[in-house]
Parts: C-alpha cells; structure tokens; sequence
C-alpha cells in the first residue's frame, strides 16, 4: 500500500476549542477517510501546542499553574476530536517527552544556520510573532487587533535568509505544492521582498519559565514555532524511531500538511528553511483553508466571538455538524457562520431530503414486504462489503457490483477528482445531485402506486433504489460516516426502518 501522512494544525490549549477549529478537524478527517477506502495506508496527526506564551499568560490570568492549564484544555481538544468522529491515528501534546527531545535534536540540526543577536521588534503574542510596522494595520496585529509588544532582549536567530532562493525555487516547481495556487502567489511576492532571519528564541524571564529549553543555553526558551512545527516529524518517531521516521518522512513523497490561511507563511517558508538547514526530507502539500468569521469578521478566542461546537454537537448531532462545515463554505475562502444556516441544511437537505428519501422507499418496502425475499433484497446478501480500511473507489476498477454503470463510474471520477482538490462542498453538491435524481426518479416511477398496481415492476423498481441507495451511502462514507453506515445497516431490512434525521 501507499503510504498518505496527513497533519492538521495543533491548536494552542489557552482556552475551550471553537467551531473554527472543527472546520479544519472535519476537512482533514475527510482526506484521511477518502485514502483509506482508496487502499493507503494512513497517518493522520493532530494534536496541541503546549509551549505557548500566550498558554503561560492564560495560566495566570486563571490563577491556575501552566501544567493544570494545558491538560485542561488538551483534555477538550481530544473531546472535541472524538465528538467529531476525526479518525485521528495519533495526538501529541508538544509537552510530551518525545516532542521534546525531538525540537531539541531538530535544534542541534539546524546548529549551523543559528547565532544570537540583540535584537528589538513589536511581538504579537497571539500570533507569537514578530511584525513590521508597515505590516501593522493603524498600528495593531492585522488578525488579534491589539497593538505588539516592543521587546528587546538578546535571542538566537535562524538564518532563513540563506535559504530563500531555495524555497522559492521549491515552490515554483511545486516541490512543494500549495493549494488553493493564490495561496501560493501570496507566498511567492512575500518571498520577492527578501526573507529576513527569523528570531527563534525567547529569555526564560520574558518566556516564565515555561518553554523548551534551548539545547545548552538554559536562560533561552525556544521559539514556540520552532518547536511547534518539528510536531510533525517527533510524532513518526524523529528522535527515538529511525525506521518509522524514514518510512513515513524521509522516503514517502506523500506529506499533506492542512492549515488555516493565517499560518501559511510558517509552513510555507520558515518550516521548508529549518528542514533544508537540517537535510531532512519536505512536505509535499499543504492545503490552506479561510477562516470561519461571524458577521466578516475572524473568530477567535481573543476577540471573544466563539461558536461553542460542543453545545452544538449537543443540539444536532455530529454529521449535521460535519455536514454544514463541508457543504456550506468553499474549502478556500472565508465563510460566515450562521446558525440559521445551520439549521436550514438541516432541514432542507439532511431531514427532507436525504433522511425523507430513504426512509419512504425502504418503508414501502418493508410494509410489502411479503412480495420480497428479503435476504435477497440485502444488498449486502451475496456480496461482500468493502472493508472500512479499504474499498474501491477507483473507478478505474471497481470490483463491487454495486458501483458498477457508466453513470456511477462517472460520478466517482468527478467525485475523485473533487476531493484530489480539496473542493470538499462541491464533492457534496454533487452527492446531493444523486440524491435529488434518486428522489425525482421515484416521484416518476410513483412506487407508492406500483406496489398495488404492478409488484413484479415494484420489486424490480425497489431493488435499484435501494443500489442507489448503497451508492449514496457510499459517497458519504467519507463525510458522513454515522449516516453512511446507519444507511448500510437499514438496506440490510432486517427491521423496521427508522428515519435519518427528524
């Protein structure tokens, strides 16, 4: 099999998850579902950034020491994971051992391109950056709004700089791919006006102690985005499993990184520079998603405009939530929550649409059940279900006879193609066309009537709905994988059905 590593951002644990986060969550969850029913093999990570400035400030604003703080809100973000249903195959904490000695043996890498300066600039601790005044708006952090910090201290750098020829040529040729390309442009004009050398150093005093050391100078903590980034490479074994790190790093050219919009230049310029520095392999990919804003604007936790997923989970469900995140918003663009929007794919699409189609058909069905032989009738009688770790949605050889037809092998290939790109809502406006032609076709058939008038053409008629009905299911395994397999389990008619969504 081929091995597919795919990474999410980690979150900072300074407060509760919010629905900003579920969005790049569910994104990432649906790429890693697509290749396993494609026969890859997957790695997907996620997990949280623990050594944070901005973790230590919120500590003591809550009158909690950092350690509590973080477990904490590490302990929510797992939550939120599983609610979710993200089909994570490892979480790391930054504060864990192996990420640790990972940063450091990173840092020791990288020993050649750093050297230590004082240095003064304006630092934004929600960004953990630091900016230029002309890249200020009115003088305030273009994402938190508040006005940086002026520090001056004496920190260690790395020498970025001698790496910008390198990574533009890489991004040009698409060694390292951005996704969406206008991503990539913005990356490329940053690049035309000089890389300067980044600081990746922080004093213990400035830092509260909190922080990994910098390896033989313990008045320095690192950087949080130098040891954040290496999160990627400590959790395949970086530092402590030569072989596995081999396997799924240094050797696989299939290394998707998914982010938001707002941290591309780290990834897309300081992570590519410490790897060259440190003659380790580079990731392949990296799609960036927009932000999630409320009434346009960014939501964040510092700007206090929040949507609380769990009350949300609570109140519709996990796929609902899934479903209005992947279909309501493009994958590229900013997209504005609403809950009013919300509740109306619920009802129009997911209630009376896919639930209402469904759940008609197999209850006819199931009320005449005496002119079938149900056993047979399951779609799952006679042949074998594909496995959840693989499947055959290549429509270059489909084995299942189910998914057989010009028309669904061509559906598949647009679907296929659609989720290569990361177009996540367009791959679920064309499930939903299946879905309405599945509904217009039984309006045309009047099945209703057919079971009274002609059983022979009604059980014929049923037989291909409820195919359709295993392709749909199929379609959603991905993005829906509750619904997809709760409509497997109803086709099987071994019971009453019950509807979908109400």
């Amino acid at each position: 099999m081929s091995k597919f590593y795919i990474t999410t951002s980690i979150a900072y644990v300074n407060a509760d998850p919010h629905i900003g986060h579920c969005l790049e969550y569910v994104q990432a969850d649906v790429v890693a579902r697509y290749h396993r029913i494609k026969g890859d093999e997957v790695f997907f990570l996620t997990g949280t950034d623990e050594q944070s400035l901005k973790n230590a400030q919120a500590a003591e604003k809550a009158g909690l020491s950092v350690e509590d703080l973080v477990m904490k809100y590490y302990q929510r973000f797992k939550e939120i994971g599983r609610l979710l249903n993200i089909s994570v195959d490892d979480f790391i904490r930054t504060t864990e051992g192996r990420h640790i000695k990972g940063a450091q043996k990173l840092w020791l890498a990288c020993q050649k391109d750093i050297y230590k300066k004082t240095y003064q600039g304006l630092y934004c601790v929600g960004c953990e950056e630091f900016y230029q005044e002309a890249e200020l708006v009115d003088g305030f952090c273009p994402d938190h709004q508040v006005k940086p910090e002026l520090i001056k201290e004496e920190n260690y750098f790395f020498r970025l700089s001698a790496y910008q020829d390198q990574i533009k040529k890489n991004l040009e040729s698409e060694v390292i791919e951005i996704i969406p390309r206008f991503r990539k442009n913005e990356i490329l004009s940053f690049i035309d006006r000089d890389l300067e050398d980044i600081c990746i150093s922080r004093s213990r005093e400035r830092s509260r102690g909190w922080g990994i050391d910098v390896p033989g100078d313990p008045t320095q903590k690192m950087w949080v985005w130098f040891d954040a980034l290496s999160n990627y490479i400590n959790a395949l074994g970086y530092s402590g499993d030569e072989n596995n790190f081999d396997q799924w790093w240094q050797k696989n050219d299939d290394k998707l990184h998914m982010i938001g919009k707002g941290i591309l230049r780290f990834h897309a310029l300081y992570w590519p520079g410490l790897l060259l520095s440190a003659n380790l392999a580079l990731p392949k990919k990296i799609f960036v998603h927009g932000y999630l804003t409320i009434e346009g604007q960014k939501m964040s936790k510092s700007l206090g405009n929040v949507i609380d997923p769990f009350e949300l989970i609570k109140k519709y469900g996990t796929d609902p939530v899934r479903y209005y995140l992947l279909r309501e918003f493009s994958s590229f663009q900013d997209g504005d929550f609403s809950i009013g929007r919300l509740e109306k794919r619920y009802q129009d699409d997911l209630a009376h649409g896919l639930s209402n189609l469904i759940h008609r058909v197999l209850s006819l069905v199931w009320n005449n059940r005496g002119l079938f032989n149900l056993e047979k009738l399951s779609l799952d009688a006679g042949h074998s279900r594909p496995a959840k770790r693989g499947g055959n949605l290549d429509s270059r050889k489909i084995l299942d006879p189910r998914l057989r037809g010009d028309d669904k092998i061509k559906t598949i290939e647009t679907y296929n193609n659609l989720l290569e790109n990361f177009e996540f809502n367009k791959v679920l406006d064309l499930v939903w066309t299946v879905i309405k032609e599945t509904d217009q076709k039984i309006d045309q058939l009047k099945i209703w009537e057919l079971a009274k008038t002609d059983s022979e053409k009604f059980v014929l008629e049923s037989v291909s709905l409820i195919e359709s009905f295993y392709f749909i299911a199929y379609l959603l395994k991905p993005f829906l994988p509750e619904t997809s397999e709760k409509i497997l389990e109803l086709i099987k008619m071994d019971k009453e059905p019950v509807p979908l969504f109400k």
